[in-house]
């Protein structure tokens, strides 16, 4: 059987429908850019699929849904590494007693729906079918009816629209809320996922990092944060980092994460958000943590103040890429405990230097040494000129901080 084409011809229903009724055995392969997946058959009933990047591996997914431990999870693959024998993960956790059959019969079924609503909603894409190609890492035969994935898939994608016509993007931030309609509630129940997702609702994290701390994937956590807004019992604003290059932005770099969240903290007075950010990068799926907040100056060029963000120093250089890109200027922090302290800084500088003439200062700063280096000290050791201002400040002390942030200000044409 021979079955080509694109998706802008042929709908991904009746494609499944052909192969079903055909009751051929195979893989139908999808591709779209940086993506694709592939659904496999049975004599014409889905058994398997995945999609990638968003494909996540069984054991991982059952951590994440609270059927095992990450101690459970490490330990069955610690044994299937030992394995003499090609023994798949599933048959591993029902052999120990960890994991009964229907539960991981129902993760197997969750992860062909989720892979068919990812393929769902794509508007083209090259699709094949393979006779006879089989699927190799089966944990469980599942066989699922054509019929019921493509009701499911559609039922998904018309909860997600809903999510997206109420909530709008996954970057925005939720806030617990109290009104008419919540007290017309009378007695509030929350479901054990939706606590889950209340009990991280702060105000400071946006929808991706409470999902990601819950333990939810994304379509099952957005279906319960529309219920709580369709009840009243969150309210969401607008994300602060899709700013970043609409309004004055600054972006904070440094080799010490904590020491970044610090500088931030102390800069806002505490009032941050917690965003997550995510890219496709090498066909990957990348999650970047960005923690944002505003500076207000008084006579600024900003009404609304300066918005000032970092993002994780583990992040590769794309990822930072692709979140400050578009940054008006960058501030660069050098722990000048000693010499050795220093050496990322110059990575840092490297990194920001090859974006181009962007207004930059260095802020100096010690966490342990008894004695830091002077500004000048700091710039002959980072290999400075003039032109790049070092500006020593201490971490919780507002006033020296702000005063980083300010000198770079000083540059950015207003």
């Amino acid at each position: 059987m021979l079955l080509r084409g694109n998706l802008k011809e042929f709908s991904l229903p009746n494609i499944l429908q052909l192969v079903n009724m055909s009751a051929k055995s195979g893989a139908l392969t999808i591709r779209r850019d940086n993506q694709w997946g592939r659904i496999f058959f049975r004599r014409g009933l889905i058994c398997y699929a995945f999609s990638v990047p968003k494909y996540l591996p069984l054991g991982e997914r059952l951590v994440r849904d609270g059927a095992i431990t990450a101690a459970q999870l490490r330990r069955a693959l610690t044994a299937q590494e030992e394995s003499a024998e090609s023994v798949r993960i599933g048959a591993l956790l029902l052999a120990e007693g960890v994991l009964d059959r229907a539960t991981l019969e129902h993760a197997v079924r969750e992860q062909i729906q989720g892979a068919a609503f990812d393929f769902f909603g794509w508007p083209d894409g090259d699709f094949e079918f393979g006779v006879d190609e089989q699927v190799t890492d089966e944990d469980i035969l599942v066989e699922m009816h054509v019929e019921s994935v493509i009701m499911e898939g559609c039922r998904r994608i018309d909860e997600w629209e809903r999510f997206v016509e109420h909530i709008g993007s996954m970057e925005r931030i939720p806030h617990l809320t109290y009104s008419a309609q919540t007290a017309g509630l009378g007695e509030i129940v929350l479901t054990t996922e939706e606590w889950r997702a209340v009990v991280r609702t702060d105000g400071r994290a946006d929808i991706n990092t409470i999902l990601r701390d819950s333990g939810l994937d994304r379509f099952h956590g957005a279906k319960v944060m529309y219920g709580l807004h369709s009840r009243g019992l969150i309210s969401v604003c607008e994300p602060v980092i899709q700013n970043i290059g609409r309004t004055l932005s600054v972006a904070v770099r440094g080799s010490i994460d904590i020491y970044n969240e610090v500088f931030l903290t102390t800069l806002t007075q505490g009032d941050v958000v917690r965003q997550l950010r995510v890219e496709i990068i090498d066909d990957k799926e990348v999650e970047i943590a960005v923690l944002a907040g505003r500076m207000a100056l008084d006579g600024g060029p900003d009404e609304e103040g300066i918005l000032v963000f970092t993002a994780p120093a583990s992040a590769s250089d794309e990822a930072w890429l692709r979140v400050a890109g578009q940054a008006d200027a960058w501030v660069v922090l050098a722990n000048a405990n000693d010499i050795d302290s220093l050496r990322s800084t110059r990575l840092d500088l490297e990194f920001v230097r090859g974006l181009g003439r962007l207004p930059l200062v260095v802020g100096s700063y010690v966490s342990m040494a008894d004695e830091e280096f002077s500004s000048a000290r700091v710039a002959e050791i980072l290999g400075l000129g003039a032109d790049v201002p070092v500006i020593p400040f201490h971490l919780r002390d507002r006033e020296s901080v702000v005063a980083v942030v300010r000198g770079v200000l000083q540059s950015v044409a207003v």
